[in-house]
């Protein structure tokens, strides 16, 4: 695990780029993972240094997510006048008009048909359950038990073996399943592109962050929250130590700004 020094140096480091974009994953890196997904919360002080950082001058903030977009404004309580650009649906949805995408009737068909057919197969297995999103439906097994989660990933892998024209997305105790071809690397490229910036931070913590991770360049910095293999230069334990990461970038991007 990287040092915290090393993590300091780097954040000071991009902390003089002319032009920045910083974005964060939201479960498990601003907000504590939690079994219900509708009681995450960004630890105090994450939002508003992103916001803090997004009223400076040539910096732009934005949270990336696989929740679809109505639920992460909900969260995160960033409404329509936020100066957080939001990306729901790993990519599919955002408050910006420039990025973003819509189901076709034919894809919407391809979605509703393969929602009927996983309720069908994952009738009876506790601690499975479906969430319906605009552009994907998703199978959660966090509050299942090891077998339980197995057997619901079983009887979902045949009915996805059905459908080959949909995109699969595995993360932590999560399957989504979109007819759409996104994800959250091509999606914070778009807006690193329409801003035009010289540098972009990254905050994540699963394996669909892992997208943004391997497209960054050496004038990037991405950060990896916890364990496991990454693509991410630098590396913290939790959403503890990315709120401090968010405070000391924050204060570094101000004295860059007061020429200090």
């Amino acid at each position: 695990m990287t040092s915290e020094p090393g993590l300091r140096a780097a954040l000071e480091l991009v902390a003089r780029s002319p032009a920045l974009l910083v974005a964060s994953d939201f479960d498990g890196v601003l907000a504590p993972l939690v079994d219900d997904p509708m009681t995450s919360r960004a630890l105090p002080g994450t939002l508003d240094d992103l916001c803090a950082l997004a009223a400076l001058p040539s910096t732009y903030a934005a949270l990336v997510s696989g929740r679809d977009l109505a639920t992460l404004a909900q969260l995160t309580g960033q409404g329509a006048d936020s100066p957080l650009t939001l990306i729901g649906g790993h990519g599919a949805q955002s408050t910006r008009a420039d990025i973003g995408i819509t189901l076709s009737e034919t894809e919407q068909a391809s979605l509703d048909a393969v929602t009927v057919a996983l309720h069908a197969a994952l009738g009876g297995v506790p601690g499975a359950r479906l969430e319906l999103k605009p552009t994907a439906t998703v199978l959660h097994t966090r509050t299942a038990t090891p077998p339980d989660a197995a057997e619901a990933g079983r009887r979902a892998a045949e009915v996805l073996a059905e459908h080959p024209e949909l995109t699969v997305l595995r993360g932590k105790d999560v399957v989504e399943v979109t007819p759409l071809v996104v994800d959250k690397g091509s999606a914070l490229a778009a807006l690193a592109r329409a801003l035009d910036v010289d540098a972009v931070v990254y905050f994540g913590d699963d394996v669909t962050d892992e997208n943004v991770f391997i497209r960054l360049t050496p004038a990037d910095l991405g950060i990896k929250v916890g364990l496991g293999a990454t693509h991410a230069a630098q590396r913290v334990a939790g959403p503890p130590d990315v709120a401090a990461a968010l405070t000391a970038l924050r204060l570094a991007r101000q004295l860059r700004d007061a020429g200090a």
